[in-house]
This record gives C-alpha cells, sequence and structure tokens, in this order.
C-alpha cells in the first residue's frame, strides 16, 4: 500500500511540475530545484570559528538566499533543501578529517541540537533528523563509509523563541539548557556537535558543556552556515 502511495505521490508531483516549473530555492531566478550556479556557490571553502575553545566548521556565509533554504528544510521538509544542507554538513565534517589524518568520522558520533519541544510540535519532529540520514546515506554512497548519529542531548529547561533575543539574551536563554538523556551515558564514542547555523555560540556552547558535564570528548561542531558576529537570524 506505500508502494502505491508513492507511487501516486511521485506522479502528481512530477505532473504538478510541468504546471508550476520548481524555481531554484537558493536564488529563485533558474527553473531548477537548485540551478548550477548555485550549487557551485553552495559548496564553498570551510571556514573555522571557535566557540570558547570548540572549533566550528562552516561551508556557508549566512545571507538571505541560504535563509531561504533552511527555513525550507526547516518548515516545509524540502527534500532539495535538505539534501543540500546535507552535502553541506558533508564538506564541514571532512574538513576535520583533512586537517587531522588520524580522525576518522566513520569513529566519531555526530549529536544534532535537539529541537524545543515547542519546534517538535510545530513541524512534527526534528528537521535535523531528516538531513542527518541524507548525511548518512550521502558518505555510504561516496565513499561506502557510514557515519553515525544519535540524540543524546534533551532540553533541561523552557528555551525561548531566539529570533526576537539580543546578544545577551541569547545567552542567558541557553545557558545550561541541555543535559544528557540518562540511558545514553554508555556511548564512548569522540562526539561532533550537529546545528543548522551559528549565531552567537550560545546553543553549541551550551550543548559542548553539558557533553563535557559527563566527561565525554567533544571533538568540535559541524554547522551548515555561520552569520556575521552577533547577526541575529531568523
Amino acid at each position: 500500500m506505500k508502494f502505491v502511495d508513492d507511487r501516486k505521490e511521485g506522479i502528481f508531483s512530477a505532473l504538478t511540475s510541468l504546471v508550476f516549473p520548481k524555481i531554484c530555492i537558493y536564488c529563485q531566478s533558474e527553473f531548477a530545484p537548485l540551478c548550477l550556479a548555485c550549487q557551485q556557490l553552495w559548496l564553498a571553502p570551510v571556514q573555522r570559528r571557535y566557540v570558547k575553545g570548540l572549533a566550528v566548521n562552516s561551508t556557508l556565509a549566512y545571507n538571505a538566499a541560504i535563509s531561504r533554504v533552511v527555513i525550507q528544510a526547516k518548515e516545509n521538509r524540502n527534500r532539495v533543501a535538505q539534501y543540500w544542507m546535507a552535502s553541506a554538513l558533508s564538506s564541514a565534517l571532512e574538513k576535520f578529517e583533512s586537517d587531522n589524518r588520524a580522525l576518522s568520522i566513520s569513529r566519531c558520533l555526530l549529536v544534532p541540537i535537539p529541537s524545543s519541544r515547542s519546534a517538535i510540535r510545530k513541524r512534527g519532529g526534528s528537521f535535523l533528523h531528516p538531513i542527518l540520514d541524507k548525511l548518512v546515506e550521502l558518505q555510504v554512497e561516496k565513499n561506502g563509509v557510514r557515519w553515525r548519529w544519535k540524540e543524546l542531548l534533551i532540553h533541561r529547561k523552557i528555551v525561548r523563541d531566539q529570533s526576537e533575543l539580543s546578544y545577551t539574551q541569547r545567552q542567558s536563554n541557553l545557558a545550561e539548557a541541555f543535559m544528557l538523556r540518562s540511558d545514553d551515558l554508555i556511548e564512548a564514542r569522540p562526539i561532533l556537535l550537529i546545528d543548522d547555523v551559528l549565531t552567537t555560540g550560545a546553543t553549541l556552547d551550551s550543548a559542548f558543556r553539558a557533553l563535557r558535564e559527563r566527561n565525554l570528548t567533544v571533538l568540535g561542531a559541524a554547522t551548515v552556515c555561520a552569520s556575521a558576529h552577533r547577526l541575529l537570524i531568523r
């Protein structure tokens, strides 16, 4: 039955695209899910920043066009957006390996920053999970290597929506925001944190501290993009 439903959905999508051609989700000018010119822009050289000693690799500089892609992945579960966010994360993570030949991501554990309860209710789940699944799939196709991810963190307190908060308010809002799931403390692999956007660094710093408090090894973090210093992201 699911096969039949998926087939119907695919036929409907194909017919719809004939009437309403897909616009590039990045530049919104070419009739393609992501045009060739934007594909080249999307896979930019990885940049490294540090958040209180935590190395953070990001593939892209945040801008209005990238915001559209992130929102499409977050709010609409757009598969094209999910694919290209996974590609950007793949580049950011591979940079850790290229900088340290002794490091293998396949021996690490990728730990996503958890969505808030309200966001999960609104979206029907964590928007990062399908992106991480796609990331694993891309690595298997590319190298035959399977990366692992696991939801280790949960919210310790209610966190306010960050979009309207100042830099100082964000730091306070996310202080001691996370804790480990009680049944996951046996995980011994070194950890790489995963998030969509690096803004003030408050989220990653809070997650980093929660993991370090339980004596877990955190090697760094990877994000799709990073904003200019203290630029608020909506």
